[in-house]
């Protein structure tokens, strides 16, 4: 139910939006840069592509708890402002060593790799930042703020990304990574003495890292949705970095129509976000939430059984109010359920959780693209498992019955 608009605790702060402004230019060099090693992987083979985003989703996974722990013992503002400088530096020097070696596949193994370490620390913290500058009841709002600029992002960003790549592949790419990182930068700066930070946490790291998991999965919601997520992950999160580039070139498609479909499938995230925004999150977001996960099943079972550019973008499109409506209502059930001193280590749970899940499906569904199944093979498959996990979600009670708080 969505509280009165007149209320003041239904206001979020600005400097939520100042945050918000700095994390949505950082997204756009986050989805031109994600393309760009997609792309260029993709055209060593689905295999080879599998291979380096696992190696860039392994040592996130290894290192999350951490990461998670670490955010939360000495604030998520500071770790992630060194997390960007960390990437600013790394990307910055990703374009001479491209104008010196080019794309060799040694290049993208240590780039993914150095990618995910960052990302360990990078992603719970940045994840964390909306509880910490929003009140409870505005999480869902506020996320669906960060997903309607992502949206416009988005679709100027990957499909940008597309042309940066036909001009000067992963060097152009990088480049424009290193001035977003640099822009969030200067937003953490400004933002360093408005930001009302959670209590640290006074606990070792070790010990931190176990409050951190029991807090996660002691609490029967939050691990009937981790477990959800989890599974969920798995199979949705693998569309823009290599179902739809590999499917882009089955097509025979060039970067530039592979950019506009990752592009387009965001309108469809956009549409859920902007009911989110203006109207609050339904009544019922876990119900919704697994509805969202029959629809983005239909976008995939699509993707199987077209061949044309308008056909595949609609079919994207569909995917994406699932994907949408999924994570727009599962997000703001998990950020709530939990204490903000907990913020960061429940952020590295998930995105842990996430990120094992593409451990293991990346590889595969990689190659199982190579087998004579072939891409829509996998995109068929993907869909009928999603649409399977919605309906075993339905059946928990404590899913069907859940309300943001």
């Amino acid at each position: 139910m969505t509280p009165p608009a007149d209320s003041d605790t239904q206001r979020i702060p600005v400097r939520y939006w100042i945050w918000l402004f700095g994390a949505a230019v950082s997204l756009l060099g986050d989805l031109t840069i994600t393309f760009a090693i997609g792309w260029s992987a993709s055209k060593h083979g689905g295999s080879v592509a599998g291979l380096i985003l696992l190696l860039a989703a392994a040592p996130r996974a290894a290192l999350l708890l951490v990461g998670g722990a670490v955010g939360d013992r000495f604030g998520a503002p500071r770790v992630l402002l060194i997390s960007c400088t960390a990437m600013f530096v790394v990307t910055a020097a990703l374009v001479p060593a491209t104008l010196a070696v080019e794309e060799p596949v040694w290049l993208l193994v240590c780039l993914a790799l150095v990618v995910g370490v960052i990302d360990a620390f990078f992603l719970p913290s940045s994840r964390a930042m909306p509880r910490l500058l929003v009140p409870p009841q505005q999480v869902p709002r506020a996320l669906a703020s960060f997903q309607v600029t992502g949206v416009v992002f988005a679709v100027t960003g990957t499909a940008v990304g597309g042309i940066l790549v036909t001009w000067s592949g992963l060097t152009a790419a990088a480049a424009f990574d290193a001035i977003t990182f640099a822009i969030m930068i200067v937003v953490l700066l400004v933002l360093r003495t408005s930001t009302a930070a959670a209590p640290p946490s006074q606990a070792g790291i070790f010990k931190s890292i176990a409050e951190g998991l029991r807090i996660a999965f002691g609490k029967p919601l939050t691990r009937a949705l981790l477990i959800t997520m989890t599974l969920a992950a798995g199979l949705l999160m693998p569309m823009d970095s290599l179902v739809l580039p590999l499917l882009a070139r089955h097509h025979e498609w060039d970067a530039k129509t592979a950019g506009l479909v990752i592009a387009t499938r965001s309108l469809g995230v956009g549409v859920v976000s902007v009911r989110i925004l203006v109207k609050g999150a339904f009544q019922r977001p876990g119900v919704v939430a697994m509805l969202g996960l029959f629809c983005a099943a239909i976008g995939y079972i699509g993707l199987s059984m077209v061949d044309s550019i308008p056909l595949t973008i609609a079919a994207a499109i569909i995917s994406g109010i699932g994907v949408g409506a999924f994570t727009g209502h599962v997000l703001p059930l998990l950020m709530n359920s939990v204490e903000r001193n907990y913020q960061s280590r429940l952020q590295s749970v998930i995105v842990l959780c996430q990120s094992l899940a593409l451990v293991i499906m990346n590889p595969l569904l990689g190659w199982i693209s190579d087998q004579p199944v072939g891409i829509t093979g996998v995109c068929l498959g993907i869909g009928i498992a999603v649409a399977l996990i919605g309906a075993v979600a339905l059946s928990r009670r404590v899913i069907r019955t859940a309300t943001v708080s």
